[in-house]
């Protein structure tokens, strides 16, 4: 069986890890793996690429030469000077840093010991109600769509149609028998111009002018100025209304503690970043930091 390089490149060379002293399960030419190294590369292999090396013998050794490759060509990177393109070698020097860096980190917040959170999340439902169990006034509607979209037909010749059939349901039309005979949303016009999505104000997923419409009437029953959106003119009737209120303590309790754990990991990061800043024991050679920043001088600076 034949498997992608470029694939197998990423899969094995991204999970290059240290082993230290664990007991090795497979070496050659000096460079070896451990049973632990091997179980979570093996891990995020390919559903097809962990089957194979489970029943097949010749796909099992091809894929554990290409892991051990991959550590070996890895390998070769160590230690070695500046050279050759720098760019690129500067690059996996710092990208290789940061890894690093982000791993221990992680690592620190790992082993971190958090408090709990309980009072203080009852404390801040108070002082940030809005922010953590306000659930915003939702409204459901019913529309009457003249379908006109940008640049298709001519909305000047349409909209004393829309006009005159708002003027007629405010005067006391049915509206379902007229959405069901004048709408041409083929998606609502069968259920009487519901349309089937309750909305608040802001929707992401809905046009904004359809949502400012909804949201401009006053009472239920009640129906909009013809409304522009980039389908064509609605007649938009205000069917419900959900009013805005806060969910209970209790059922917003979780999310308050996660983020209060979650501003505690994130200051307790800046706190283990400020351990390794500059000392005053810091050495800086002036003259050379001169010379690094002076082409980024601007021409007019004094300084």
């Amino acid at each position: 069986m034949k498997f992608k390089t470029a694939l197998l490149l990423l899969l094995f060379v991204g999970c290059v890890r240290t082993a230290g002293a664990a007991e090795a399960v497979i070496e050659d030419d000096g460079v070896s793996l451990s049973r632990e190294e091997l179980e979570y590369l093996v891990k995020y292999w390919t559903p097809e690429m962990q089957r194979a090396a489970a029943v097949d013998a010749g796909d099992r050794i091809e894929l554990l030469n290409m892991a051990l490759a991959g550590k070996k060509i890895a390998q070769q990177a160590q230690g070695l000077p500046p050279g050759g393109d720098l760019d690129t070698y500067w690059r996996h020097i710092f990208a290789i840093r940061n890894i690093q860096r982000d791993y221990m980190v992680k690592r620190y917040l790992q082993e971190l010991d958090i408090p709990d959170m309980s009072e203080l999340a009852k404390e801040r439902y108070q002082t940030e109600k809005k922010k953590f169990a306000l659930v915003p006034e939702q409204r459901s509607s019913s529309h009457i769509l003249l379908r006109c979209p940008a640049g298709e037909c001519d909305r000047t010749a349409r909209r004393p149609e829309a006009q005159a059939l708002l003027e007629e349901l405010r005067a006391g039309a049915d509206f379902e028998q007229m959405a069901r005979e004048k709408s041409e949303d083929p998606g609502s016009r069968a259920k009487g111009g519901k349309f089937d999505r309750w909305l608040t104000l802001g929707e992401a997923q809905v046009d904004p002018y359809f949502t400012g419409g909804v949201f401009s009437v006053d009472a239920v029953g009640g129906y909009s100025d013809v409304v522009d959106t980039r389908f064509g003119l609605h007649i938009i009737r205000l069917d419900e209304i959900r009013p805005a209120h806060f969910k209970p303590y209790e059922e917003v309790k979780d999310d308050i503690i996660a983020a209060l754990e979650k501003e505690y990991k994130q200051l307790a990061a800046k706190q283990f970043d400020a351990r390794y800043r500059l000392t005053d024991n810091a050495k800086i050679d002036t003259a050379a930091m001169d010379e690094i920043f002076s082409p980024y001088k601007p021409a007019d600076s004094d300084q």
